[in-house]
């Protein structure tokens, strides 16, 4: 008779039966742990993807206004030398951007932490590159700097 009781309690349930409430909590428990666990994660990655995005965007920016410098002739630099807000720029990943465009002569060395105090607009008898620095600032946030790319343009014939 033991054994018969004891063969009974291993017995599969009948698909009737369904769940207790107790085996219902603890699954419950389990899974708002887990959640709770890798909420931080998923908040991270999002935060993470949003700022990859709005990089990705500068780059383009960046990218577009030294293309179009690079099409432009020395004097036509010239014309430009110091710094240049630029706001009419292409909308990029839903993003406006603003960039300050520094363009310098030879006769300095262009300082992107200080571009202000350091950038010389004169142009000597033998100056034959310009120095650039592109800055894009953030989309909401103009005093935020997002990406920065500096080139030097040099003239081959006078």
């Amino acid at each position: 008779m033991q054994t018969k009781l004891l063969f009974k309690f291993f017995q599969p349930k009948s698909p009737l039966q369904g769940f207790t409430l107790t085996e219902n909590l603890v699954s419950l428990i389990v899974l708002s742990i887990t959640l709770t666990a890798m909420l931080p994660a998923f908040m991270n990655f999002g935060l993470q993807n949003a700022k990859n995005r709005q990089l990705t965007g500068a780059t383009s920016v960046a990218n577009s206004v030294m293309n179009d410098l690079r099409r432009q002739s020395m004097n036509e630099l010239d014309a430009k030398l110091g710094k240049t807000v630029l706001t009419n720029l292409p909308e990029q990943n839903g993003n406006k951007y603003q960039a300050d465009q520094y363009i310098c002569t030879k006769g300095s060395t262009l300082n992107p932490d200080n571009p202000n105090g350091t950038c010389s607009t004169t142009v000597g008898e033998n100056d034959f590159a310009r120095q650039i620095l592109i800055e894009v600032k953030a989309p909401h946030n103009p005093n935020e700097t997002i990406y920065r790319v500096q080139t030097v343009f040099s003239r081959l014939r006078s």
